[in-house]
């Protein structure tokens, strides 16, 4: 009969956009969230306070939640912190829905939901499934993909510890899904109410009191709708949700036949809206007043409502003219960001490159190290088995010496003894001889068999020691040193100057050298492993009665011994402990130019 009819998906998406919390607590919360705001020392908490802002605009000002999206995603992008950026997206995304910009909201709430997605976020990937209901709704309204994007967010929002966004997953279902059976319309509807009542969400309440109110107008029973409808009006001017009394109010408009009265509640309706700050619902509000208006002819009411129009439309463009400046700025960050995770990228393949190359040259040079370590540690293993054969050499030459003792006193034996107790054995036979006693002959013949027994044995024993005295010339003790140098210090890498005088070492035992040999063996280990030096001296001479052992090198010097040094500490501490074993004294010299160690040992005397 009348031009003006209100359509519920209208009132419905309406009241989807609504917050938890009433008008008054948004207020607070936001005045709250804007003291903060400069509080904020790090740049992650700055991030979620710009999104909570926004969260809370966007059932007051798209402008404020565009441009509150905006800046948390200016520093978000700044500091790499990816979940910032996806809330930012989002909130920037319902901005463009609320000023038309459809394909781009789309477009950009399917990223939203890719990284909600590979978040696990599974309460914001409901949210983001019903923001893109609404923006089909008003968009494509494709009835199919919405109700695809409904089921979506039904098995979604099932997964949450948190179940209290079921409620109006639930009853957007009801208005924006499917022909359902009347089972199927009483179990979703249930299911609404009681996670409404479970969290004592008051506004999901008034909404579904509202739905009802729309049931029961449908069906025909207007007058049972009229109570709750004024009932839900009510609740949303009292808890100050102004979508939701806008809400209400459609509900009314629809339901009403009498022009006058539809004027009045849209009247009403229009307070609201501004009340809200939506300019676009202003506008529709106005525009179906004005056509109410010339279906009563009243002119006064024509130019009232022309006038008023005029105003919101003008405002509305001003803040359209606000949004496209901010919306070319966010296309500019957008390129920034592009720009910028181009950067980003270019400079992690550097780092990668980078990386790779100077684990290579780590690898190179652990390999060199390990490298010498090994050749290190052949030429100490090399000098230790010399310094060995030498010692053993010297010890055999001990006993050499020992077995040459054995030959002279054999040959005394022999020469002596043996002959001595040959002449006793011939007296004793002229004796025998020479009597005729029978007792004394007997006990001449018991002596004469001792002492040829007492020869045997003494000519045996003579036999035997010169036997095992085996002649065997030593080698002098320079040859040894020598020796010993040549096989742990190959002449490729070492210059040598040995000068060994072998005259000073005629004073000293064979245990006195072996300890001169292990001492030098141990400065030319500690020169292997720490010195790198390529000039090694070895002098020993005879001064004061002292034998004197002169090391020294050309490496980087001992310098402060540390930890890693240990094992060098412990080889001079070795060289020390050995020459005191002598009753000798070592003093040992370092600096970067080289390592000197001199030991002093007191001769025996002549």
């Amino acid at each position: 009969m009348y031009a003006l009819k209100f359509t519920t998906s209208l009132p419905l998406f309406v009241l989807i956009f609504l917050c938890a919390n009433p008008a008054k607590g948004q207020i607070q919360q936001i005045q709250k969230e804007l003291h903060r705001l400069p509080l904020f020392k790090d740049s992650i908490s700055l991030v979620n306070s710009l999104n909570r802002l926004g969260t809370l605009y966007r059932t007051r000002n798209a402008d404020s939640c565009f441009y509150y999206g905006m800046e948390a995603k200016r520093t978000a992008t700044t500091i790499r912190y990816r979940k910032g950026q996806t809330d930012a997206d989002h909130l920037i995304a319902f901005a463009l829905f609320t000023k038309g910009l459809y394909a781009e909201s789309l477009e950009l709430l399917s990223d939203v939901l890719s990284q909600y997605q590979r978040l696990g976020d599974t309460e914001k990937i409901a949210l983001v499934y019903l923001d893109m209901v609404r923006v089909e709704n008003k968009g494509i309204s494709d009835r199919e993909k919405i109700t695809s994007l409904l089921l979506k967010a039904i098995e979604a929002g099932i997964k949450t510890e948190n179940d209290s966004i079921m409620s109006e997953v639930y009853l957007t279902y009801l208005y924006q899904g499917p022909d359902l059976s009347e089972d199927s319309i009483r179990y979703y509807h249930e299911k609404s109410r009681e996670i409404a009542n479970r969290y004592k969400d008051e506004i999901m309440l008034i909404a579904i009191d509202s739905w009802e109110a729309n049931q029961l107008v449908s069906i025909g029973k207007k007058e049972e709708a009229l109570p709750l409808m004024k009932q839900s009006q009510s609740d949303a001017k009292r808890i100050g949700n102004t979508k939701l009394e806008f809400n209400s109010l459609a509900t009314l408009i629809n339901y009403e036949n009498n022009p006058e009265k539809k004027l009045e509640y849209l009247y009403k309706a229009y307070e609201v809206a501004q009340r809200s700050g939506d300019k676009s619902l202003e506008i529709y509000i106005l525009n179906n007043a004005l056509e109410v208006a010339k279906l009563l002819g009243d002119k006064d009411e024509i130019i009232k409502i022309y006038v008023e129009l005029e105003k919101s439309m003008s405002a509305e463009w001003e803040r359209s003219r606000k949004f496209m400046g901010d919306y070319v700025k966010y296309n500019g960050i957008q390129h920034d960001n592009k720009l910028l995770s181009e950067k980003n990228a270019r400079r992690a393949l550097w780092l990668i490159i980078i990386s790779a190359a100077a684990s290579i040259i780590v690898l190179a040079i652990y390999l060199i190290m390990l490298r010498r370590s090994r050749k290190a540690k052949e030429q100490i293993e090399t000098i230790n088995t010399a310094a060995n054969m030498q010692i053993i050499a010297m010890e055999e030459a001990k006993h050499q010496a020992v077995r040459d003792e054995q030959q002279r006193l054999s040959q005394d034996l022999h020469d002596g003894l043996s002959s001595s107790i040959a002449g006793i054995g011939h007296q004793l036979e002229v004796i025998s001889m020479d009597t005729d006693d029978p007792a004394l002959k007997n006990k001449l013949a018991q002596l004469q068999t001792e002492v040829a027994k007492a020869y045997e044995t003494a000519r045996n024993k003579s036999h035997e020691w010169f036997t095992a005295a085996d002649e065997r010339e030593e080698q002098s003790f320079a040859q040894r040193i020598k020796l010993l140098t040549d096989s742990a210090l190959p002449d490729s890498r070492y210059h040598k100057d040995i000068h060994i005088d072998d005259c000073s070492v005629l004073r000293v035992n064979v245990d006195t050298r072996i300890t001169l040999l292990r001492i030098i063996q141990e400065a030319i280990t500690n020169i292997i492993k720490h010195a790198r030096a390529n000039r090694v001296g070895v002098l020993i001479y005879e001064e004061a009665d002292n034998l004197i052992l002169i090391i020294n090198d050309n490496g980087k010097g001992l310098g402060q011994i540390k930890s890693a040094n240990l094992k060098s500490a412990m080889g001079l501490q070795s060289i020390r402990r050995r020459t005191r074993y002598l009753n000798g004294e070592a003093n040992i010299q370092s600096d970067s130019n080289g390592t000197e160690i001199t030991v002093s040992i007191p001769l025996l005397s002549a």
